[in-house]
């Protein structure tokens, strides 16, 4: 289910990004850099993942758990959790940026930058909302 989701995540950054910088929905020039940038930053994100925690890859930039997994009452556990989505997404972001500024020069590094923390943005708060909606709304009791 997470390759599905992180499918859907990288069509809705080339609509908004192509939006954005080409004021077309699918424009072929913006949609291979941001595919390459996603998989690069993807792939990163499970290298990190595996050499932080020992083998636990992410399929996604972000971790697809429920409240057995993450208790949102132990505020120390939720504190951490929360670190780890901001750092998760900042690095995400900070790839993609400078994966999409290489590929796309042509376009200005800061329109760029602009097009990727938007796209990110809408798709990380749609994503999450999603995910931990659906994830939290079951709650085995004890």
């Amino acid at each position: 289910m997470g390759w599905i989701l992180m499918l859907l995540v990288v069509i809705a950054e080339i609509i908004i990004m192509s939006k954005y910088l080409s004021r077309q929905t699918f424009n072929p020039r913006i949609m291979l850099p941001v595919a390459v940038s996603n998989i690069v930053s993807g792939a990163l994100g499970a290298i990190i993942s595996k050499l932080l925690n020992g083998g636990w890859m992410l399929v996604v930039w972000f971790p697809w758990v429920s409240s057995i997994e993450v208790n949102t009452e132990d505020t120390e556990t939720l504190l951490a959790f929360v670190v780890y989505l901001v750092a998760s997404f900042v690095g995400t972001v900070l790839v993609e940026v400078l994966v999409n500024g290489r590929l796309m020069k042509s376009r200005g590094f800061k329109q760029v930058m602009h097009a990727t923390i938007i796209a990110n943005v809408v798709t990380y708060v749609l994503a999450c909302f999603a995910l931990y909606s659906y994830s939290f709304s079951f709650v085995l009791d004890s």
